[in-house]
């Protein structure tokens, strides 16, 4: 799974932070993610084979430090 960070809602777009050294940004529907997820958030996001979302999760902070 990856780990983003939502950055901000853009359009009909929901532009999302890597965590990582890169800090790429990928945009996805924001139809998905609207509902539950607040900027800033950390997720963990898993793609399906053809680079659909097939599962996000919002991770706590704890969480996200136990697993740096």
């Amino acid at each position: 799974m990856n780990q983003y960070r939502l950055d901000r809602y853009e359009g009909n777009y929901a532009v999302l932070v890597e965590d990582s050294e890169r800090r790429n940004e990928l945009s996805v529907l924001k139809e998905r993610l609207i509902g539950f997820v607040k900027p800033g958030d950390c997720l963990e996001i898993e793609f399906d084979s053809i680079g659909n979302l097939k599962h996000v999760a919002i991770i706590s902070r704890l969480e996200q430090m136990e697993k740096a």
